[in-house]
């Protein structure tokens, strides 16, 4: 046995090749093979130009028999030679390339050979009855067996199968007669393509069209068919995978839905190395994620599974452990240093799933650095219902936790840095009320467009009304009798405060003034600044040796790249988190408010404590994602110091601070004095709110005696004093008994008994029929025996809405027809503040036009006057109940298109390589590639590039008769201009970590081993293809800035772990590879 790899020249397929046929260091001394049989996944027939540059092995191979097998598409160059990969261009480029025959004598030649072998019998080509992606060519002699030799391992019969590209096969002559009659099985069930019957249809598709032939003729329905084609092409790709289980195996039902999603995961995993799921709440993205993982395992494409939660949902995963037998080890978020500890310490091929992925869409933070570490070379799941929180570029950083493929090309990253702009300028009009909500809309849905587009073969997202609206999701849910909740629009609670009006109006003016940003604000002494929370703003800067001192503090408490802006800005940042915070508390309850006046109060006395020390204490930043905390935001009015990383002492701060921090330090305090006295005698008896509460509540209870109910909070204290107020009345303690959950709460079973509809009965309870939790339980927690939802406040983040409803919206069990939601709002007569229920209601918009929702989560479509709302109009959530994925129109086309055999065998033997010419409304161009990564597409239109598969849909969408003609004589500078704008992956600059890197492998020299070079090879190449993360990045750079020589390479080994760069190879395959051009279509006005 030999190794092939294409290392080097003797070393490639190709030699071997040529082995067969002489003797390469006697070329007399001639082989006489009798058959050649090539089983090949691909096959570009350009290959055979190297076998006709050599005389004898033309010879030899004019007169074998010849069996090509071809397993997925066969070449476009059969037909017009598409496809010249002997440019010297870039070859992620040269897929496009397109080639006639008459320009090129190599070419020529080799049609003149086809066309010899086909006379002589001796030439056929065949496709196999199914998808095959082996490879293997067998060399069959004459009268001498025992030179019966085979080749057998990844090489594609393709250029850079044999030559360019470095592969792994095997050179055996034992084994051959198995092989051989494997071989000779699947050509018998293969499809005819080529033989002595059908040449002259073969030549007549490969050989250049004449002027003659180039003139408009009237084919009708021919555009038509091509679009049949290109649908069949998309949805058969999704559906080539073959499931060795599903859910049904381990107690669950198969729905079709799940099914696809499980078959379209498993093919993102192998593609692209991972998978997003983020079908909306209630849909079993833990079902599908679960039967992946499971059939990943039994095709033995991973070894282990490894699950990473929030504690929350640890319990519920290591029952699917159990449930599917997958023997994944679950780690906590909390625990991600375990976590990478585990997957560097034993070295396996792994599944890595991420559940609540939303989690992680900060990319600047110490734990996304470790996510991405731990998922770095593995196969990843990533799992959310809510993967936007802010704005789109959360969608990409969970993506960039596991492609380095598909969204890092130049295109990708400039039209991800475009919808980031449109997005901006989109919330900033929004704010300022400068376009109509119907303009707001459309808008949205134009950026959702653009973003799925990037997105579609990694993301799995489907709403409710997906499956509705699809036939044959329908039909499989109505025959397995199940059924979705009717949501009902959302009610809006406004409630009066009465006299406190004033008193609430001046205390938001204190906390978190209208145009707060506003310069006039900056000395005004009635405004409460927090500037506790943002010391080093007031940092003494006027002197040589101030500006020292303040840069030591700054970096002891930042980090050494902080400077002065940076420390500004994160301090401005925190103080505004706080202020924004303290009113989210005001909102949501009296209670919870007042205890954190008092909290901050508490805090204050003790900072001026230490400042009578002329000391001043200040904690570290940490990973603290200041706009997601878990439960409740308690946490940061306590200043819990586990969220951060210490806690750094300024010392003589009456020298380092300016006198103007002493200043609004005090002034801050005495106004939060102020504000405790005025609410001071303020209780429950007055707190309008809660009285709307209790009027609703027995109101609901009246009307709907068997809908248990849920409060949902921000807040533990809102819960806890919603839960004693309740339990306090007499009358509701006795109709609703009511059960707390918060984040510390012991009761998590008892939740589930009497709110879990999928329990089984004998398990279930009814003792409770009021729930108040906090949003800890709104993820990861069946609540749908309740029918009735009270969101007491809105949350900044809008996906905490949602996933509050998706708790009691679940598919499965139905126990009421209809689902009820209660929003409360404060009525004012002026509103100044941080607008919560405007940005949710801008963010829902933007997140359901981009993902899809099927349930109206915070209003009707009225207009509101609330203290979320301002004086103007509010943020309008579009009317979502129609809204469906793009792709469902076109799958409807597909599953009627499968039920009508004679249409689709039409459909199915259509050859590959079509181009015709139609009539629109642009001069344009329009591709359709496929190949073992899936079906790409690009749109040049009015000389703008385009790959929004959306878009290219549309634009091939044709009429049943339909015309079409042949391309014009301007075909050729509209596809070289596509040509031009096609994709480049490598960054066009180079950031300072690669030009050290590319230095310091120079100068090292042979200081360094062999697998060391080759290890700053593949850095460099990571950074070009831009695969690692910024953390890493500036890391690497001050491996550089703070070490010498060998040092600096151990350094890095720290940074970047050695095995993980085998991944290098991955990336840089091309994932349109071995594509084969579907259709062109030209476009003309």
């Amino acid at each position: 046995m030999i190794l092939v790899d294409n290392s080097e020249e003797s070393k490639s397929l190709l030699k071997y090749f040529e082995k067969q046929f002489y003797n390469i260091d006697n070329e007399n001394d001639i082989h006489n093979i009798k058959e050649i049989c090539i089983l090949t996944a691909y096959c570009y027939y350009e290959v055979f130009s190297y076998i006709i540059k050599n005389e004898n092995a033309r010879n030899i191979f004019l007169n074998a028999k010849v069996k090509i097998l071809i397993g997925m598409n066969i070449d476009n160059k059969t037909r017009r030679l598409y496809f010249n990969d002997n440019k010297d261009n870039d070859k992620a480029i040269s897929d496009f390339k397109e080639f006639t025959l008459t320009e090129n004598k190599e070419y020529s030649s080799i049609i003149e050979l086809f066309k010899y072998k086909c006379e002589n019998k001796t030439l056929e080509i065949r496709k196999t009855a199914e998808y095959m992606h082996a490879k293997l060519y067998l060399f069959k002699y004459n009268e001498e067996a025992e030179r019966n030799a085979f080749l057998i391992g990844s090489s594609n019969f393709t250029h850079r199968g044999i030559k360019d590209r470095k592969e792994l096969n095997i050179y055996c002559k034992d084994g051959f007669n198995e092989l051989y009659n494997y071989f000779e099985e699947e050509w018998n069930k293969a499809h005819e393509i080529l033989n002595n019957k059908n040449e002259e249809e073969f030549f007549r598709n490969i050989i250049k069209p004449t002027k003659e032939d180039k003139k408009d003729k009237d084919d009708f329905g021919l555009p038509y068919k091509i679009f049949l084609k290109v649908i069949y092409e998309y949805f058969e790709f999704i559906n080539r995978e073959e499931l060795l289980c599903s859910p049904a195996d381990y107690g669950y039902r198969d729905y079709k839905y799940q099914i696809e999603a499980i078959k379209s995961g498993i093919n993102g995993i192998m593609l692209y190395n991972g998978v997003l799921i983020s079908d909306v709440v209630g849909l079993g993205k833990s079902i599908i994620a679960s039967a992946i993982a499971k059939n990943l395992l039994l095709k033995e494409k991973v070894e282990e599974i490894i699950i990473i939660c929030p504690p929350k949902i640890i319990d519920s995963w290591e029952n699917y452990n159990i449930e599917f037998q997958i023997k994944a080890k679950v780690f906590s978020i909390g625990l991600l240093d375990k976590a990478l500890e585990h997957v560097r310490n034993h070295r396996k091929n792994r599944l890595i799933i991420i559940d609540e992925a939303h989690r992680f869409v900060n990319n600047k933070t110490y734990s996304y650095d470790m996510i991405t570490n731990i998922c770095f070379g593995n196969k990843v799941i990533a799992i959310t219902a809510t993967p936007m929180h802010n704005t789109t570029s959360d969608i990409f950083s969970i993506i960039d936790i596991f492609d380095r493929k598909l969204t890092k090309n130049k295109n990708i990253e400039e039209a991800k840095i475009k919808i980031l702009k449109e997005e901006r300028e989109l919330k900033s009009k929004y704010k300022k009320s400068e376009n109509s909500k119907e303009e707001n809309i459309k808008k949205s849905k134009e950026i959702a467009k653009e973003i799925m587009s990037l997105i579609h073969t990694i993301i799995i997202r489907r709403t409710r009304n997906d499956l509705l609206e699809s036939s044959e999701y329908r039909k499989d849910l109505e025959k397995q009798k199940t059924e979705f909740n009717d949501v009902e629009e959302p009610k809006l609670h406004n409630y009066e405060l009465g006299d406190l009006s004033k008193l609430y109006y001046d205390t938001l003016e204190k906390i978190s003034p209208y145009n707060e940003d506003n310069e006039d604000n900056k000395d005004n002494s009635n405004i409460f600044k927090g500037v506790r929370y943002k010391p080093l703003i007031y940092l003494k800067k006027e002197t040589i040796e101030d500006k020292r001192k303040s840069a030591e503090i700054v970096k002891a408490v930042y980090g050494e790249d902080a400077n002065f802006d940076f420390a500004d800005l994160s301090s401005n940042n925190i103080a505004k988190f706080m202020r924004h915070l303290l009113v989210r508390r005001f909102e949501s309850s009296i209670f919870a408010f007042k205890k954190s006046v008092d909290n901050m109060i508490a805090k204050y006395e003790n900072i001026k404590m230490w400042i009578s020390k002329n000391r001043y204490t200040i904690y570290k930043r940490g990973d603290v994602n200041y706009e997601d905390y878990d439960d409740d935001n308690d946490i940061m009015i306590k200043d819990n110091s586990k969220k951060y990383e210490g806690l750094y002492i300024i010392e003589n701060v009456k020298e380092v601070l300016s006198k103007e921090f002493f200043i609004d330090f005090e002034n801050d305090l005495k106004i939060l004095k102020e504000i405790k006295k005025d609410w001071e005698n303020i209780g429950i008896e007055k707190d309008k709110k809660f009285f709307k509460l209790k009027e609703e509540l027995k109101k609901f209870k009246k009307e709907n005696d068997k809908r248990k109910i849920i409060i949902f909070s921000e807040f533990k204290d809102t819960v806890d004093y919603l839960y004693e107020s309740i339990c306090q009345d007499e009358e509701l303690n006795y109709l609703l008994k009511p059960l707390k959950s918060v984040a510390d709460s012991k009761n998590r079973e008892t939740v589930k008994a009497n709110f879990d509809a999928s329990l089984e009965e004998r398990k279930q309870e009814s003792e409770y029929f009021l729930l108040i939790s906090t949003d800890t339980l709104s993820e990861g927690v069946n609540l749908h025996r309740a029918g009735i939802i009270i969101n007491y406040d809105i949350p900044y983040n809008p996906t905490r809405v949602i996933q509050r409803v998706g708790r009691i919206n679940r598919i499965g069990k139905k126990l009421f027809d209809k689902i009820y939601i209660h929003n409360f709002i404060p009525r004012l007569e002026a509103q100044k503040d941080i607008k919560n229920w405007q940005i949710s209601n801008f963010k829902l918009t933007l997140i359901n036009s981009i993902f899809g929702n099927d349930t109206k989560i915070l209003q009707k479509d009225d207009e509101i006057n609330s203290l979320f709302s301002l004086k103007r109009e509010a943020g309008i959530i579009s009317d979502l109940e129609n809204d469906i994925s793009w792709d469902i129109e076109y799958r409807e086309i597909y599953n009627k298109l499968n039920q009508d055999n004679n249409l689709l065998e039409e459909i199915k033997n259509m050859k590959d390589n079509i181009f015709i010419r139609r009539e629109n409304d642009f001069n344009g161009l329009v591709e359709i590639r496929k190949g073992e990564n899936g079906i790409f597409g690009g749109l040049l239109k009015n000389s703008v590039m385009d790959y929004n598969m959306a878009n290219i849909f549309k634009i091939l969408k044709a009429q049943e008769n339909e015309k079409s003609f042949k391309p014009s004589d301007k075909a050729e500078s509209l596809i070289a201009d596509f040509e031009r704008r096609k994709n480049i992956k490598k960054i066009n600059y180079k950031p300072d970590a690669l030009l050290k890197l590319e230095r310091y492998k120079e100068i090292m020299g042979l200081e360094i081993s062999l697998n060391d070079r080759e290890y700053i090879e593949k850095i460099i190449k990571g950074i070009e293809y831009n695969i690692f993360t910024e953390k890493q990045i500036k890391n690497i750079e001050k491996a550089f800035k703070n070490n010498n020589g060998i040092e600096i390479l151990k350094e890095i080994k720290k940074i970047i772990d050695y095995s993980s760069l085998n991944y290098i190879n991955y990336i840089e395959s091309d994932y349109l590879k071995d594509s084969i051009l579907v259709v062109r279509e030209e476009f003309f006005k």
